[in-house]
Parts: C-alpha cells; sequence; structure tokens
C-alpha cells in the first residue's frame, strides 16, 4: 500500500506529460501555415477622362519555399472608420472601378521565392461618373469562391488598391471637424499628441498637405509639425483622422517613477501657455483649412526641484551671513 501510494505523483506526472505532449504536437501540426505573398506597388492614384484606358503592372512575388497559384479578384471599398481602413464592398454586387479593371489573368503560378509581373487595364466607360471611384485588386492563394476574407494584407490576400479620379464635375470641399490635443489640455511635459479630424464632403479623394505652428506665450514660432506626413486621401463623404506629435525626443528615460518623469520633463521641456495652428490646404486650387488651440505645460517637477533649491541656497546664504556676523562681532570684542 506504501508503495502505491508513494508511487502515485510519478504516475500522474508521466501521465499529465504524455497528455500534454500529445496536445501540444496535435494542434502544432494542424494549425495551418501563413502563406506569405508580397505585392508592389501597394496604391495606384489614376486620374483620366470618361472613354479613356490605364495600363500598368503589379510585381507578385511567392515569399514561399513552395510553389503556389495565386488567384487575382477585384472589390470595391469605401472608407470605413477615421483611420484610413477601408470596408470592402462583396464580390456580387462589384460596379464602377471594380468592373473597370481588368488582370491579364485570373490566376498566376510562381515558383519558390520567385517573382512575376501581371499587366492589367483600367478602361473607364464614356458615361462614367466624375469623381472618385475606389477598389482594391487583391492576390489571393485561393479562388474567389473559396476566400472568406475581404481586408488587404490578411492571411494570404492582399491587395492593391486603386484610387481612381474620373474627369468632369469634380467637388472639392473640406473642412477641420475637430482639432484637439490627445493627452490633455494641460501637460506636464512634451509629447503633445494632436488630433486633427478633416471632413471630405466633395466627390473626390482629398490629400490635405500643410503644417501645425507651435507658438509660445511671447508669440514666437517654435515648432512645425507636418499635418499629413504619411500623404493619406480623405476619401469623399468621409471623415479621416490625422494624428502628429510635438516631441523633442520620443524615448523615455528610466528611473523610480519621480526621477524618470523629472528626467522625461527635462528631455521633452516646454512651459508656459502655447497656440497651435492648422495651416494647410487641399485640392486643385489650394484651399485653405484652419483651426487653432490653445493650451498649457506646466513641468511641476521641474518646478518643484527649482523650489526647493532655491529654498535651499536661501537657507545656505542666511547661514553664511549668520556665520560671518558671529565671527566679525567676536573679533571686534577680542
Amino acid at each position: 500500500m506504501a508503495v502505491f501510494f508513494s508511487s502515485m505523483p510519478t504516475r500522474f506526472f508521466k501521465s499529465f506529460l504524455f497528455i500534454f505532449v500529445f496536445l501540444f504536437s496535435h494542434f502544432f501540426f494542424l494549425v495551418p501555415r501563413v502563406q506569405a505573398v508580397g505585392i508592389s506597388p501597394i496604391l495606384v492614384d489614376i486620374e483620366k477622362a470618361p472613354g479613356e484606358n490605364y495600363f500598368g503592372k503589379i510585381r507578385i512575388t511567392n515569399e514561399n519555399n513552395a510553389e503556389t497559384i495565386y488567384y487575382l479578384s477585384v472589390q470595391n471599398f469605401v472608407a470605413k472608420g477615421e483611420d484610413g481602413q477601408q470596408a470592402f464592398i462583396p464580390e456580387d454586387n462589384s460596379f464602377g472601378l471594380a468592373k473597370w479593371i481588368i488582370p491579364e489573368a485570373k490566376s498566376i503560378q510562381i515558383g519558390p521565392y520567385g517573382s512575376k509581373n501581371i499587366s492589367y487595364s483600367v478602361v473607364i466607360p464614356k458615361k462614367a461618373d466624375p469623381g472618385g471611384h475606389y477598389a482594391a485588386l487583391f492576390v489571393s492563394t485561393k479562388p474567389e469562391t473559396e476566400d472568406s476574407g475581404s481586408s488587404v494584407g490578411v492571411g494570404a490576400k492582399t491587395g492593391v488598391l486603386f484610387l481612381a479620379r474620373v474627369a468632369g464635375d469634380i467637388r472639392e470641399s473640406a473642412k477641420v471637424e475637430s482639432f484637439r490635443i490627445k493627452n490633455s489640455g494641460i501637460l506636464n511635459r512634451l509629447p503633445a499628441f494632436f488630433e486633427v479630424r478633416i471632413q471630405n464632403s466633395g466627390n473626390v479623394h482629398l490629400r490635405p498637405q500643410g503644417d501645425i505652428d507651435i507658438v509660445n506665450m511671447f508669440g514666437h514660432t517654435v515648432d512645425r509639425i507636418p499635418l499629413n506626413s504619411l500623404n493619406g486621401a480623405v476619401l469623399p463623404e468621409s471623415i479621416r483622422r490625422f494624428e502628429p506629435t510635438w516631441a523633442h525626443t520620443m524615448v523615455p528615460a528610466e528611473g523610480n517613477w519621480f526621477t524618470r518623469e523629472l528626467k522625461n520633463e527635462w528631455n521633452n521641456f516646454a512651459i508656459g501657455k502655447y497656440t497651435a495652428t492648422v495651416h494647410a490646404t487641399y485640392g486643385r486650387t489650394n484651399q485653405p483649412l484652419t483651426a487653432e488651440i490653445q493650451f498649457w505645460i506646466i513641468p511641476w517637477r521641474i518646478m518643484l526641484v527649482a523650489v526647493l533649491i532655491f529654498i535651499l541656497l536661501l537657507l545656505f546664504i542666511r547661514g553664511y551671513n549668520r556665520l560671518v556676523v558671529r565671527a566679525a562681532l567676536k573679533k571686534r570684542r577680542s
């Protein structure tokens, strides 16, 4: 009986280890491998009149160690959210640009780590609506009927975004919907994370260009930050959020909670009242986009240390003066 109970932990451990190894190996070998694929370019900007054609090529790279067949498909998309994402329209509802993009083949076979070019044409109908049209040419490891994904860059499905501008009655109209600092209205240090939301109420995509000027309380411009450094587009009837940052450094300091933040305040030092102004333009005629906010930066840790140093200096001077006076009185009495 004693032998039986003494062997129970060992038996239990061996059983547990066997089950763990079995389940791990089972799931490890059953997890499907992601088929990697590279594609370039990732964005094509087209400007044509109705009835004109556009011709181009995309390069597909097989990043696997096995020969792979890639399938091509096209879907329209609209703006999703405010961060530049796309919402793709189901392929069975294809219209507009998705119908105009015609790849030279529906599939292409590429050897291990090989690359091939595939041509495509964009045929703009004579009665095409003027303005912006948007679609993606997808490259996938599965045919359309088997592929349930619908996002650029998900799994084995990636694609080229097409932004087409069809000439005609073009309406370019935009405004700054809101402008604020994300992290607070009163900061103790930089960085200041700005948020600029631009609304496009026209019928064609826009790429706003310009800066945010930072002016201190004395009226001096202390910095200038690009608004749209990545040249992002705002699609029609949507809002796009831009998030420029004002900072001296983005590398955080190390240490305990007080000394760390004290170093961060010193490395990203700014003090007082600041005014941030958006100076940007959009469209072919460089129409203006403007907005302004004010905010405060109060580095209270640096100010606290400065006050403590000042008090200690006063105490030292006062003590030193007392010593000098006592020494003088003592010398006079002697």
